[in-house]
């Protein structure tokens, strides 16, 4: 699946979602240390290690650092807010759909921070165009997740980065579009015209920050 594909569904847990690989590669190189902060089941850093990186995963619950050693990942068991590692060790930081689920998010980008030494790679569920969403009676699934306690707009993060970074960049991605219920030959063009900017989708799934650190 190619990073600008048109979508509107969320992604296994349990698998890498290529969007994010996309997202690294355009960042990282082979010489780069990653860190995956909060990788859950070890899915990102499995796939990346595959392709020749050289990633490491950490993560709070002990099932999933069993699940991610499993996988062949070398995997340290460590809240994102008190990381048992060297200043600015590894090249590149990943926090993919990391910050909505802890409460003292704050103190987890001061950590990403310090271990840092490139860029800090960020994704996270979007909160905005409510407005447009209420109109169709909808609102986004991310809402009614429990373990969701934190929540963005892409001003939100952008305030929330400005206070610890200097080089910041948030975009909205994965447009909503009721794609699946248009034939082919209506989705292609509709999908290159947003790629191009001709037109703008009133609601995005998620954002993706890059912090150049």
């Amino acid at each position: 699946m190619n990073r600008q594909e048109i979508y509107a569904i969320g992604f296994p847990a349990k698998n890498a979602y290529m969007p994010f690989i996309d997202f690294v590669l355009d960042y990282a190189t082979h010489d780069d240390k990653i860190l995956d902060l909060g990788g859950g089941e070890g899915a990102y850093s499995a796939e990346l290690i595959k392709r020749g990186f050289n990633c490491i995963n950490v993560d709070l619950n002990r099932e999933y650092i069993l699940c991610s050693r499993a996988r062949g990942v070398d995997s340290l068991m460590s809240s994102a807010t008190s990381l048992a590692l060297k200043d600015r060790s590894f090249d590149v930081v990943l926090m993919f759909e990391t910050l909505e689920h802890i409460e003292d998010f704050k103190k987890a980008l001061s950590e990403a921070k310090r271990v840092a030494r490139k860029y800090i790679l960020i994704t996270v569920p979007n909160c905005g165009g409510l407005e447009w969403l209420k109109r169709l009676h909808l609102t986004y699934d991310h809402f009614l997740a429990t373990d969701h306690v934190n929540f963005f707009t892409k001003g939100d993060l952008e305030q929330v980065l400005s206070n610890y970074f200097s080089k910041i960049v948030v975009r909205e991605d994965e447009p909503l579009w009721p794609s699946h219920l248009l034939p082919p030959y209506i989705r292609y063009p509709i999908r290159k015209l947003i790629e191009f900017g001709i037109i703008r989708p009133y609601v995005y799934y998620r954002l993706y920050a890059v912090i150049e650190v």
